[in-house]
C-alpha cells in the first residue's frame, strides 16, 4: 500500500518505473501469470492506447526540452514495481530490476544506488505530479520504446510483472537499496511441443540488487518429452548473498505428434562432448559389414610403433623391452612400479656406430607419475594429439649410451607413461628399463631382461592410419568401425625378444586421421560396438572432452554436427591400452525438421 506524499506532492502523485523484458511469455498453466504490454502515449493528451484499448491518464506525458517524459505513478502501476514514500524525509523510493532510485525534490537530487543525479536533468513536477524522462528510466528497467520522428508519440513494449508479486525486503531510510530476494522467471519458446522436440527454456530471472545469480535449481526441465501430456517445470534461483527466490512454475504441453525418436535426439541437439545413452534399437539396426560409403584406408609403415607394457605391475628391475630404430619411430610405454620401494623408469639409447647419431623429437607427451594410470592414459594421448610440433635434438656419441627419458622417483603403485615421436639419422638400440634411483648409464650393464611372461610389449610397423570418407551420398545413418577387420587390416607386429607374432589389441598408440569429405548436415558420434573404449579425440583441431572413465557400448560421444557448408571435417583419434574395438564412427544425416 503506497503512502501519500505531502509538501510538494499531493495525494497520488507518485513515480514508478518500467520492468521490461523483450520476449513473449506464454500463459502459464496453474502458475503466476505475466502479460505483454504495448502502449501508445501522446504528449499533453490524457488518452492513451494499451494493447489496442483506450485508457485515460490523470497526468499526460509531456515534451520537455525535446525529451519525452512519462508520469511515474502510472508507470509504476503498470509494472507493479515497489514504490514508497518516507514522510519524515519527504523522499520517494522506487525499486527497479536494476536499481534503487530515491527522488529528493526538496534538495533537487536523485540518488541511484547511492550515486547522485541532478533532479532537474531527468525529472519534472507538473500539476503536483512527478514525471520522469523516458530514455533515462528505460535504462534501469529495460523497457523497449520507440519515439516518432516528430516526437508526437511514443510506443512502449514490455512484459507486465507477475500478478502475484514476490515478497522483497522493505525500503529503509538509506541511500542504497536493501537486499531483496531474487526473482525466478522463465518463458517457453512455444506454447506446445511435439514428441522428442527440443524444449526451449528462456531464462528471464533477475536480481533487484544486481548481485548476479550464481545458483539455479531446476525441477522437471527435460530437453524433450516422449509421452503426450502436461509437465510442470519449476525454477528457483539464488543471489550472491544466498537469498533464494520463491519457486516459479510453468507447464510444458506435449502434443501427441511424433517429431524425433529418443535415440536420434543427441545427433540433432546435443553439444560436442556430450555423452548420451546409445539406443540399441537404432544402432543395432545398422549392418556392420554393408558399407554404404566409400572409404580409402591407408596404413603407412614409415614410422614403426614400439610399445612397452606389462599385464601386471613390474616387480623386477631390468630391461623391459628393446628394439632397434633407424629413421622414424613412435615410442609408447606404460609401466607400473610393482615393488615395495621407489624405482625409476628410463628410455635409454645405445649407439653402436662409429659416428654420432642425432635423435630429433618432433612430438611428445610425458605426464607426471600417477596411481591413476588407466584414467591418465587418455589425457596423455590428448596431450600428444594437441601438442605442437617440436624440433628437439640430442646427440648420442659413437659407442655410448644416453638417457632419452628418465622419470622421477616412482613410488610403489605409481604409473609412468610416455608418447614420443623421434627420428634417428643412424641405427640405435632403444631400451625401456626399470632401474634404481641414482643409476647412471654406466650402471645399466648390470641389468638383464625381466618380466617377459607378463609382457604385452611389441613392435608394430604402423603407428598412423588415415581414412578418406566421401560422404556426398550419405542418405541414412551409417557406422564405420575403427579396428573392424572388414574395413581395415588388423595391426600386427612382433615381440623383439621372443620373436612372437602379436596383434595390437585396441590399436593403442596409433593415431587415426579421419577425413570426412562433402558431408551435408550430419551428426557425428563415437560408439563402442561391443565393449569398453578409452582414448582421446580431436575434431578440426579442437579437443572433444572424452569421459575420464571411458565409453561403454551403452554410450555414445557426440563429436560434431556439420552445417553443410564444410568441405571437410578432420577427426583425430588415439586409443590407449584399454580399448575393445571396433569403435564405430557413426554418421547421422540431419534431415530438415
Amino acid at each position: 500500500m503506497l503512502r501519500h506524499i505531502t509538501s510538494s506532492f499531493k495525494a497520488g502523485a507518485l513515480l514508478s518505473t518500467v520492468a521490461a523484458v523483450g520476449l513473449m511469455l506464454p500463459t502459464s498453466a496453474g502458475a503466476v501469470s505475466v502479460s505483454q504490454q504495448h502502449i501508445q502515449l501522446f504528449p499533453e493528451k490524457t488518452e492513451i492506447v494499451v494493447n489496442g484499448q483506450k485508457e485515460v491518464l490523470e497526468e499526460p506525458a509531456a515534451l520537455i526540452q525535446d525529451h519525452f517524459y512519462v508520469p511515474v505513478r502510472w508507470l509504476a502501476e503498470k509494472l507493479q514495481l515497489k514504490l514508497n514514500w518516507d514522510a519524515s524525509t519527504n523522499k520517494v523510493g522506487l525499486i527497479t530490476p536494476k536499481a534503487f532510485i530515491e527522488f529528493d525534490s526538496s534538495n533537487g537530487v536523485i540518488q541511484v544506488n547511492g550515486k547522485a543525479v541532478d533532479f532537474a536533468s531527468v525529472a519534472e513536477i507538473r500539476n503536483d505530479r512527478l514525471l520522469v524522462q523516458l530514455s533515462w528510466i528505460a535504462d534501469y528497467t529495460g523497457v523497449s520504446y520507440k519515439l516518432a520522428s516528430d516526437m508526437q508519440s511514443a510506443e512502449l513494449s514490455f512484459i507486465g510483472t507477475l500478478s502475484t508479486a514476490y515478497k522483497e525486503s522493505d525500503l529503509i531510510k538509506d541511500d542504497a537499496q536493501p537486499n531483496s530476494k531474487p526473482i525466478a522467471l522463465f518463458a517457453l519458446g512455444k506454447s506446445a511441443y511435439r514428441l522428442g522436440e527440443k524444449v526451449d527454456y528462456v531464462d528471464l530471472s533477475y536480481d533487484p540488487d544486481a548481485e548476479g545469480l550464481p545458483g539455479y535449481e531446476w525441477e522437471g526441465n527435460k530437453d524433450a518429452f516422449y509421452k503426450p501430456g502436461t509437465y510442470p517445470v519449476t525454477l528457483r534461483v539464488k543471489d550472491g548473498k544466498g537469498n533464494v527466490s520463491d519457486p516459479f512454475t510453468r507447464s510444458v504441453t506435449i502434443l501427441d505428434e511424433p517429431y524425433l525418436e529418443r535415440e536420434a535426439f543427441p545427433y540433432y541437439y546435443s553439444n560436442s562432448g556430450t555423452v548420451f545413452q546409445a539406443g540399441k534399437g537404432l544402432l543395432n539396426s545398422l549392418s556392420s559389414t554393408e558399407r554404404k560409403l566409400p572409404v580409402l584406408v591407408r596404413q603407412p609403415e614409415d614410422r614403426p610403433l614400439i610399445v612397452g607394457r606389462s599385464m601386471n605391475p613390474n616387480s623386477q628391475l631390468g630391461y623391459l623391452y628393446q628394439e632397434k630404430v633407424n629413421g622414424k619411430a613412435r615410442l609408447n610405454l606404460q609401466y607400473t612400479n610393482g615393488m615395495d620401494k621407489p624405482a625409476r623408469f628410463a628410455i635409454a639409447i645405445r649407439n653402436n656406430n662409429e659416428k654420432a647419431v642425432h635423435i630429433t623429437t618432433t612430438r611428445k607427451s610425458q605426464p607426471n607419475p600417477s596411481i591413476y594410470g588407466e584414467i591418465r592414459a587418455n589425457k596423455t594421448a590428448e596431450d600428444f594429439l594437441s601438442s605442437k610440433s617440436l624440433d628437439e635434438e640430442m646427440v648420442v656419441e659413437a659407442g655410448s649410451t644416453a638417457y632419452y627419458a628418465l622419470s622421477k622417483d616412482i613410488d610403489p603403485g605409481q604409473v609412468f607413461q610416455g608418447l614420443y615421436d623421434i627420428t634417428a639419422d643412424g641405427e640405435v638400440s632403444v631400451s625401456y628399463l626399470m632401474i634404481n634411483p641414482g643409476d647412471s648409464t654406466y650402471d645399466l650393464g648390470k641389468y638383464s631382461i625381466v618380466g617377459q611372461k607378463e609382457s604385452k610389449s611389441g613392435t608394430y610397423p604402423v603407428s598412423e592410419v588415415t581414412w578418406q570418407i566421401d560422404a556426398s551420398n550419405l542418405k541414412e545413418m551409417t557406422k564405420l568401425g575403427i579396428g573392424d577387420t572388414s574395413l581395415e587390416p588388423a595391426l600386427t607386429g612382433m615381440n623383439a625378444f621372443s620373436k612372437e607374432s602379436l596383434v595390437n589389441e585396441g590399436n593403442s598408440g596409433v593415431r587415426y586421421r579421419i577425413k570426412l569429405d562433402n558431408a551435408a548436415k550430419t551428426g557425428i558420434a563415437l560408439h563402442p560396438r561391443n565393449g569398453f573404449v578409452q582414448g582421446s579425440v580431436r575434431v578440426n583441431g579442437n579437443v572433444v572432452t572424452y569421459p575420464a572413465g571411458g565409453l561403454t557400448s551403452n554410450e555414445g560421444l557426440l563429436l560434431y554436427r556439420t552445417t553443410g557448408s564444410e568441405k571437410q571435417v578432420n577427426i583425430e583419434w588415439m586409443s590407449t591400452g584399454s580399448a575393445q574395438l571396433p569403435l564405430d564412427v557413426v554418421l547421422y544425416p540431419l534431415n530438415a525438421k
